[in-house]
């Protein structure tokens, strides 16, 4: 403890606040603080009367009065020589920081500790980063305990802010085990406060912002590789939820007859779907993703085939096969049906061109039965076979025949 005079050593011994860290200790040199507007005391004892009468001030609870008597007082002694005021001067920073700290600046007690570490001897130093290290436990212990209050983003904020008042200590007193321990459990608090936000981001399909604070968490060095593991899985679970809300719009706009919109929808899923890393999403989730882009395609493209509206039917119908994961029995299904949307097509096709040739106009059918060959040559390098398109391939070899067209299908 800062040692007041022998006379006053009983009553300020009452009135020391529990748990209040000493600014001082060891014997001192000859002190020569100068008193606001004094003389220099030259008088040999433990602390002059000017940290004495602060650290009576700050006993008494008086805050503001230690800090504006103690800062003057400091900022006069900065132009002389401090060589032989070491222990006053770091006496005097370490009360200053204390009154700081009562009044909530725990940036200002930072300094002012810092401040006494460095005018303090060797030999002192130690006592004065126990100070500090007492004051960065208190900050990161406060913030810590008051980030459950707080939304999310500020809580992170907080838990943060506590992580680094520990190191802050640990920087003074490296391996302190009271440090140690609060940073790990900052650590803590923050994977959880990671998690949990994401998981209600999640909940509410926020998936977007789900994933960016994932990624948040992802990049923090310090966050062990079993945590990783498990933001990963609700990494996966982001992408394979809002291709599902995607997809299910897209059913939605089906149902009420807005094909396009349901294509659009289909469209945006599977351009999200690349957008995906290979690591992002295990391969058993990857193939649900698949199964529903698959069913919403093929869906989509039996509805228009049905009605007979094979132009646009065949487009999602080709998406639909591109997912190679959706089994044999779908793949045939899908393809069954791209043979139809693609006969009917020639079919259509064929009686205008065949009008424009009974008219005379070879010139421009030639254009439109070279179409309709480009058509069922992309069909057949997706992998569909002449039997499978046999009747497609039949008619739009006798039309280009007719044409004189070379048989290139």
């Amino acid at each position: 403890m800062l040692r007041p005079s022998k006379t006053q050593d009983r009553d300020r011994e009452a009135a020391t606040p529990d748990g209040a860290p000493s600014p001082s200790a060891g014997p001192a040199p000859e002190p020569a603080l100068r008193a606001p507007g004094g003389p220099l005391e030259t008088k040999s004892r433990r602390d002059s009367p000017l940290v004495e009468t602060c650290f009576a001030l700050y006993q008494e609870k008086r805050f503001g009065e230690v800090v504006a008597v103690g800062e003057e007082t400091l900022s006069k002694l900065g132009d002389e020589s401090t060589s032989n005021l070491s222990h006053d001067v770091a006496a005097l920073w370490s009360v200053v920081g204390l009154a700081k700290q009562a009044l909530g600046d725990d940036e200002g007690a930072h300094a002012a500790l810092e401040s006494s570490i460095a005018a303090a001897s060797e030999a002192e130093r130690a006592t004065y980063r126990r100070h500090l290290a007492t004051l960065t436990l208190e900050a990161a212990q406060g913030r810590l305990a008051r980030a459950g209050n707080h939304d999310t983003g500020d809580r992170l904020a907080a838990i943060r802010t506590a992580i680094t008042w520990t190191d802050r200590g640990l920087a003074a007193v490296p391996a302190d085990p009271a440090l140690t321990d609060a940073r790990e459990a900052a650590h803590e608090a923050l994977w959880q406060a990671y998690e949990a936000a994401a998981t209600a981001l999640h909940q509410r399909q926020e998936f977007r912002a789900a994933r960016q604070l994932l990624r948040e968490a992802l990049d923090e060095p310090a966050l062990p590789p079993v945590r990783a593991a498990g933001f990963r899985g609700l990494l996966s679970g982001t992408f394979g939820g809002e291709i599902g809300q995607i997809t299910a719009q897209a059913i939605l706009c089906m149902q009420e007859a807005r094909e396009s919109e349901a294509l659009a929808a289909l469209q945006r899923a599977e351009e999200l779907l690349e957008t995906i890393p290979a690591e992002a999403l295990p391969p058993t989730r990857r193939d649900e993703v698949d199964q529903r882009l698959w069913w919403g395609y093929a869906e989509l493209g039996s509805r228009r085939l049905e009605v007979g509206d094979y132009e646009e039917a065949l487009d999602p119908l080709l998406h639909a096969l591109r997912f190679d994961s959706i089994g044999a029995d779908r793949q045939a299904e899908t393809r069954a049906a791209i043979a139809r949307a693609l006969e009917g097509i020639a079919s259509v096709r064929a009686l205008s061109i065949r009008r424009l040739i009974d008219a005379g106009h070879r010139d421009e059918a030639m254009p439109s039965a070279e179409q309709l060959r480009t058509l069922l040559q992309d069909c057949l390098d997706l992998g569909l076979t002449e039997d499978e398109l046999s009747a497609a391939c039949a008619r739009i070899r006798r039309l280009c025949e007719e044409l004189g067209m070379e048989d290139r299908a």
